[in-house]
Parts: C-alpha cells; sequence; structure tokens
C-alpha cells in the first residue's frame, strides 16, 4: 500500500527547487506550517531523511532524498496526464466508442457519421465491427460493442433497447443491359419467370426473398451467395435479378457489367434500420453523441432519399 500521498510529493519536489520550506509555501499558496508537516509525515512513511536542513542557508537534498525526488517527480507528471485524460474522458474529448454493422450500413450510415464526428471529436477513437447479424447480437451481448447499427432481424426487448433509424422498402437490382432496366418502376408480374440470386440469410428476420415469396412470386433460385458483390456480379452477367435495400455504390459491377436499381411498383414490406443497445450497459455521453451523428440529415438524408423514391 501506498504510504504517502500527491500532495507530499508535491511540497517535496518544490521545497528542493525553492530551498526552503518558507519559499515553498509562498509558492504554492500554503502555509509554511502545512508544508513543514507534510515533510515530517513523508520521512516518516518512508523511513528516508529527504533534506540537510542548514539555518542560515536554507535545505538541500540528501543523496536519497535526490534519488527520492527523481521518482516523485516523474510521478506527479504521470498523475498530471492521469488528471487530464480523465477529464478529456469524462468531457468527451477522448476515449473509444465500439460499433458494430452490416457492410452496407457501414457505408451508407456509419462511415459518414465516423467522418462527421472525428471533425469535433479528434480525440475519440471509433472502432468498426462489421459480421453478420448473429454475430453482431453476440458481440452486444458480451459488451464488445457499445450500439449495433443494423437492419432489424429480431431483438430481445428485455435486453435490448430498439430504435428505428429507417424503413427501407426493397429494390430490385437488375442487369443494365436486361429489358426492364429501362423502366422507371418494376411492378411483382414483370417479375414472374425471372430467376432470383438470393444473399443467404444471417439471422432470424425474414428475408427479401421471403418478402418476395410472400407476395406471391416464387422464384428459381440458381445461384446463393454470402457475399453481396458476388451476388450483384451474377446479376451483372444476366444471371437473374435480386433484392436490396440499397442502389449500388456503382452502376457496374466488380466485373465491369452494367447495373441498375430500380424500385417496385407494389409493397411487399420493408427492412428497418435500427440502432440497438444493451439494457444492462451503461449509456454514456460520449456514445449518445456519436449516435445523435448517425440520426443526423447528413448520415441519413441518401437513404430518406432512396425510401421515397422507392414509394412513389
Amino acid at each position: 500500500m501506498v504510504r504517502f500521498t500527491l500532495r507530499q510529493l508535491t511540497y517535496l519536489t518544490e521545497t528542493a527547487r525553492q530551498g526552503g520550506i518558507a519559499q515553498a509555501a509562498r509558492q504554492l499558496n500554503v502555509s509554511a506550517a502545512a508544508v513543514a508537516s507534510a515533510l515530517d509525515k513523508l520521512e516518516a512513511a518512508t523511513g528516508l531523511t529527504l533534506f540537510d536542513r542548514f539555518p542560515a542557508q536554507g535545505m538541500r537534498l540528501t543523496r536519497a532524498g535526490e534519488t527520492f525526488a527523481t521518482q516523485a517527480e516523474a510521478l506527479l507528471v504521470q498523475a498530471s496526464a492521469l488528471d487530464r485524460r480523465a477529464a478529456d474522458l469524462a468531457s468527451g474529448r477522448a476515449g473509444r466508442i465500439h460499433i458494430g454493422t452490416h457492410h452496407a450500413l457501414a457505408q451508407q450510415i456509419v462511415l459518414p457519421a465516423v467522418l462527421a464526428f472525428r471533425e469535433n471529436h479528434p480525440g475519440v477513437r471509433i472502432e468498426v465491427k462489421e459480421a453478420d447479424y448473429p454475430a453482431l447480437v453476440a458481440a452486444l451481448d458480451a459488451g464488445e460493442v457499445d450500439a449495433l447499427v443494423v437492419f432489424d432481424q429480431g431483438f430481445d426487448p428485455g435486453r435490448h433497447e430498439v430504435e428505428v433509424l429507417l424503413e427501407l422498402p426493397p429494390l430490385v437490382l437488375l442487369s443494365g443491359s436486361h429489358p426492364l432496366a429501362a423502366k422507371a418502376r418494376i411492378s411483382l408480374s414483370d417479375l414472374t419467370g425471372l430467376p432470383y440470386i438470393s444473399v443467404s440469410s444471417a439471422g432470424p428476420g425474414p428475408s427479401y426473398l421471403q418478402l418476395l415469396q410472400a407476395a406471391g412470386v416464387h422464384p428459381e433460385v440458381p445461384f446463393q451467395s454470402q457475399s453481396r458483390e458476388l451476388v450483384q456480379a451474377y446479376v451483372g452477367k444476366g444471371f437473374g435479378f435480386t433484392l436490396a435495400g440499397f442502389p449500388p455504390k456503382q452502376d457496374c459491377t466488380t466485373e465491369g457489367d452494367p447495373i441498375v436499381a430500380r424500385p417496385l411498383k407494389e409493397s411487399i414490406g420493408h427492412y428497418r434500420v435500427v440502432i440497438a443497445r444493451s439494457r444492462q450497459a451503461v449509456q454514456t455521453a460520449l456514445i449518445d453523441r456519436f449516435l445523435e451523428v448517425c440520426r443526423s440529415p447528413i448520415s441519413v438524408s441518401g437513404l430518406a432519399g432512396i425510401q421515397s423514391s422507392a414509394n412513389l
């Protein structure tokens, strides 16, 4: 157990610098008696004689005192840095935020929010974990992430607090060379007989394919992949269509084939984009500030535009 205080070390180092108790007391704006008492207690606690005292010449550190004072000075510097760090953490000028999300939402919401947030909080480190839905929920429950920005595939209201950011109706992704690509909107009847390229389901909620099937369209599914890029590549080659919440970032696939996104005429349901947090976790102001940026028009205006156009 530490037997001395930072205040005692401060009085020690200042007395050494000033060469006397009275001078140190004036510099520290405390009484000489307070400095003298602190030094006596420090010597008693450490078992060291820290100063040689010369009535006419003041005080000078002993050899043991010099060694101890050097370490005390270093400790005071570290304590001061720790105090500043604590103030930065308390004020939100520093800290860490861990966000879990899907790849598509990382591009559309989380990345813009990170860039906007860092402009005003350059000392905050934001770590983004991309994974499938079950892995993200497990990370939230384990406290590995502070919040999720995800498609809602089913949360436990007893464990999770969920806030809806957006409701996204699906878009039809087609090869740019497909005859339907010339249409502004696609009807369900247009899709009859067309193969469907499926993204593998990774959660308890309904997939886009299931929404389509519930609307009475039951396409053949010749290809399925967990990679959205590969699914888009199949679509670009004309092997079929798929449904997605967002248009592709570029108008061509990784293979260089043109691809387009068109809204459906009919409503077959939608996917909700939500913020999810654990009810067991401490809700800090710093995380609240970041999530507020996720809610801001900077992050979601583009998505709201997609949603509006799909509902026209």
